[in-house]
């Protein structure tokens, strides 16, 4: 719980949790502190706008729980912008496996909250598999990608290669179900990825959404059980929902895994540098990706994936592709696989996909298990190892 030190008239963003339902704190909210932005109810939370002067009383009422501050969330690149792809380069990021094979995630929605998803022909030809577009902050309705970022991710995911024959994502049959949480700088708000959630849990039937993709993240500054987006992380996993995140870009040291990468629900992904490797034992864990163990102790990152050099959708050019590195291009590389996984195997739980990912990981022998986790997503097929 925050309780921030008064100062009159100045607007404080924080999110405010029900001891039972919102239904029960919404009217006491809107008549003495604020404008409700958000209902959450999947984690029984508002997120509001409050007067600092008024968050001590607030905080001692008989029907909150919680509050936190509604801090700033980004996404976890290495670098604020792609470098555009000008030669032929390999495709980094192709996986296969004999789970990730035939159907390749059709029929399987694939939520990405992140800048939003540009119209770019790999995703929207022979046929638009961007099949809805959510902007939760300036509300338009056809897809757009202001920064890039969300583009990238997607292609990675569910890039089908219709440009380049070539560049091809890990579920290229898969659905992707657009939610725009992410400014044209790639940063948003904690309450505005809890939205993206609430949307996705309430959508999840109609879509077919059975993954969830956050490529981003926020430093670990509150307990595993006061963290609002490991709140949101939960229910959704256990609403049904596999969740995918990036561990983070704050390597080398240990317990730097951003949030909600410490969840022990969702799958956590660090970065593998396979830039210059021709077998198994040159693959290294990327020197900027975050290592564990989280604050509670736990092992994370789960497992790791290709995420060095990739090349996938530019987002300012329909027919382009571009290069970027980070946690955030290796989290979509599971996307991608455990998608394929649920369109082969419609009945597992997200508990199952977790478990089928990380068995089938291939331990790197130079590498700790807080750098790796289970180790490298399997590449047999991709490396011919």
């Amino acid at each position: 719980m925050i309780i921030m030190n008064a100062s009159d008239g100045e607007m404080t963003p924080v999110i405010i949790y029900s001891k039972r339902t919102i239904n029960e704190i919404r009217d006491c909210i809107l008549e003495n502190y604020g404008q409700i932005k958000y209902e959450l109810p999947f984690i029984n939370a508002v997120s509001v706008e409050v007067p600092k002067e008024k968050l001590p009383l607030l905080a001692h009422h008989n029907m909150v729980s919680s509050i936190s501050e509604d801090a700033i969330v980004s996404k976890t690149p290495i670098y604020p912008t792609a470098k555009t792809v000008h030669t032929a380069r390999n495709c980094e990021y192709e996986e296969r496996s004999e789970y990730y094979s035939s159907e390749k995630g059709r029929g399987v929605g694939v939520a990405v909250i992140d800048t939003g998803i540009a119209p770019h022909y790999d995703l929207v030809k022979p046929e638009n598999r961007i099949i809805t577009f959510v902007d939760l902050l300036h509300n338009k309705s056809q897809p757009y990608d202001d920064d890039g970022h969300g583009t990238h991710v997607a292609g990675i995911i569910a890039g089908n290669g219709y440009t380049s024959n070539k560049y091809i994502g890990t579920a290229p049959c898969a659905n992707l179900i657009a939610i725009k949480a992410l400014d044209n700088s790639g940063n948003g708000t904690e309450s505005d990825i809890l939205a993206a959630l609430q949307w996705i849990v309430n959508n999840r039937h109609l879509y077919n959404i059975r993954v969830v993709n956050l490529s981003l993240g926020i430093k670990v500054e509150e307990p595993y059980d006061d963290d609002p987006l490991v709140k949101g992380a939960n229910a959704t996993v256990l609403l049904g929902l596999s969740v995918i995140t990036a561990a983070g870009n704050n390597g080398p040291g240990r317990c730097t895994i951003n949030s909600p990468g410490i969840s022990p629900y969702v799958i956590t992904v660090g970065a593998a540098d396979l830039t210059h490797a021709d077998s198994i034992d040159g693959i290294k864990v990327a020197n900027f990706s975050s290592r564990g163990p989280t604050p509670d102790g736990e092992t994370k990152p789960d497992l790791i994936a290709s995420g060095v050099e990739i090349s996938s959708l530019d987002a300012k050019n329909p027919k382009g592709y571009a290069i970027q590195s980070g946690t955030s291009m290796a989290a979509p590389v599971v996307s991608g696989a455990a998608a394929c996984l649920y369109a082969q195997y419609p009945e597992l739980t997200p508990l199952q996909v977790k478990r089928i990912l990380i068995r089938d990981a291939m331990p790197l022998k130079k590498e700790n298990r807080y750098a790796q986790g289970r180790g490298l997503l399997n590449y047999k097929i991709y490396l011919n190892l």
